[in-house]
Formats: C-alpha cells, sequence, structure tokens
C-alpha cells in the first residue's frame, strides 16, 4: 500500500483534506513535512477496511509526524490528517500506549 502511494503522491494524485490543514497549522506542521513524511515514513498502523494507513516519521527538524492516507477508487491519495504525536498517546511516536 506505501508503495502505491508514494507513487501516487509523486505523481501528484493527491490532495489534503481540509481537517488535515487545519490539524498541521495548529502544530506548526507545513504541507511540504506531511508530504516528506509519505516518502521517507513507515507504516505504523492499518486500516484495511477504509484503505487507509498512519505513516510515522520524521519532519527535517527531527520531531516525529503522523499522517493518515486514505487510497481511494480511482488512484487517488487523500490526506486525511497530520499531526505531532503525544507521548502520552505514543510511545516513541510509533507505539499506542
Amino acid at each position: 500500500m506505501l508503495d502505491q502511494i508514494r507513487r501516487l503522491v509523486r505523481r501528484g494524485d493527491y490532495a489534503f483534506y481540509k481537517h488535515a490543514l487545519v490539524e498541521a497549522d495548529k502544530d506548526g506542521v507545513h504541507p511540504r513535512d506531511a508530504v516528506g513524511v509519505v516518502f521517507t515514513g513507515t507504516v505504523i498502523e492499518k486500516y484495511p477496511e477504509r484503505h487507509r494507513c498512519l505513516i510515522h516519521g520524521l519532519m527535517s527538524d527531527g520531531l516525529p509526524l503522523h499522517v493518515v492516507c486514505d487510497l481511494a477508487e480511482g488512484g487517488f491519495v487523500w490526506i486525511v490528517t497530520v499531526y505531532i504525536p503525544q507521548d502520552c498517546d505514543w510511545i516513541a511516536g510509533k507505539t499506542r500506549r
């Protein structure tokens, strides 16, 4: 799934939900950081019933970032949400507490 998401994002076949942009802005995250994590991160959770996955990676400043991507029918990626994982919810940003 991740290879397909990366291929589609590389082609420009993606968009951000408004929610993703709002959440990213709250955390001071630029959309390009989210795209960078899509290309360099790893899938830490899969939601096959929704064709979604949670990608964890590091931004250019070294802070962890989570990006939830939805692989829509027809070959399009929706970036559903973007956020910096909180230590109270995640262990090293990768494992749910």
